[in-house]
């Protein structure tokens, strides 16, 4: 059973960590409604806040709509509607707009276009993110770590900052403090077939990490918050891709192999934290340890509406326990 924040053992330090919810609504909003579920201390999100898919909800006229539900069969549905079919689509971490058929084609049609609309959005729902961390959860006290990811642009990165309530911490390229902890914080990725925005050859991220884990102070007060996981263990295991960046099987089993970072797995290794925690890897929930450092990845099923997330009990400069949950 979990137990209510007046049962929990004094001296006892509890975080609430997820990672890569990717835009969607509905898991943000069970990320804040964890303040009362689980009564942490501190909630850390692990980076990879944005969406990636703007979902476009035509106009047919006479007051009547249409979606292609995955790229599927069409769906009409009546303008009562519209709220809740944009509802299922940023649940799913997707953008919506609605538009006329010429107005989308014109939109994709132009270079660069699409890309800025759909940033747009993602910031604007980063916006009302922050708005609802400071109504919701500033009254009771709560903090909450806020680090960006591979997939995050630069300018989220600077609009948490400016625009974020004074109960939110940004760790990315810092070293931050919460409670009796200090909080070393990366949110870029070694490469990817994909290059994304904060992507980086494993030379480059050594060197961003290097250049703040001069910062650390006491390393049994201190949590790595990184979104690239280390390499070898047990949070890196993605699928092996083709040519074609299609899942390669044998006897219709996914292969799978390490795709974590060297980099960071040096900065584990050297440091030897209280704590590491990671993100980055959909689907390679777990707990591992390298040396006497816990390590864990909460894993991502963002796009069902599925909130995964891991409670981590600290006491006396160790990790004293931890579950997995799913909400």
């Amino acid at each position: 059973m979990l137990r209510g924040r007046a049962a929990i053992v004094v001296g006892t330090y509890r975080i609430f960590f997820v990672s890569d919810l990717h835009g969607s609504e509905v898991c943000f909003r069970k990320f804040i409604n964890s303040a009362d579920a689980y009564h942490p201390d501190l909630l850390i999100y692990g980076g990879d806040i944005l969406g990636k898919i703007l979902v476009p909800i035509f106009e047919e006229g006479r007051g009547s709509y249409h979606w292609y539900p995955n790229g599927e069969k069409k769906i009409r549905f009546p303008p009562d509607d519209l709220p809740e079919v944009e509802r299922q689509i940023a649940d799913q971490g997707r953008y919506t707009m609605t538009v006329t058929p010429d107005g989308w084609n014109e939109l994709r049609n132009t270079p660069g276009k699409l890309e800025a609309m759909t940033l747009e959005l993602g910031r604007d729902r980063v916006r009302a993110w922050l708005k609802l961390i400071g109504e919701r959860l500033k009254p009771k006290g709560v903090s909450v770590v806020i680090n960006v990811g591979n997939d995050d642009t630069d300018d989220v990165l600077e609009l948490l900052r400016a625009e974020g309530p004074s109960n939110i911490l940004v760790p990315d390229g810092d070293v931050v403090h919460a409670g009796p902890y200090e909080i070393f914080g990366c949110g870029y990725a070694n490469m990817t077939p994909w290059h994304c925005a904060r992507d980086l050859e494993e030379a480059d991220l050594q060197k961003v990490l290097d250049r703040t884990v001069g910062r650390i102070g006491n390393p049994k007060h201190t949590i790595l918050d990184i979104h690239a996981p280390p390499l070898g263990t047990g949070l890196d295991l993605a699928p092996q891709l083709d040519a074609h960046l299609k899942p390669k099987t044998v006897g219709g089993q996914i292969l799978l192999e390490h795709v974590g970072s060297s980099s960071v797995r040096r900065v584990v290794e050297d440091v030897q934290p209280v704590l590491g925690l990671f993100g980055h890897i959909h689907e390679s929930k777990a707990m591992d340890a390298i040396g006497q450092t816990p390590i864990v990845n909460p894993g991502s099923t963002y796009f069902s509406g599925h909130l995964q997330g891991v409670l981590l009990d600290l006491r006396g400069g160790e990790l004293a326990s931890h579950l997995f949950v799913t909400g």
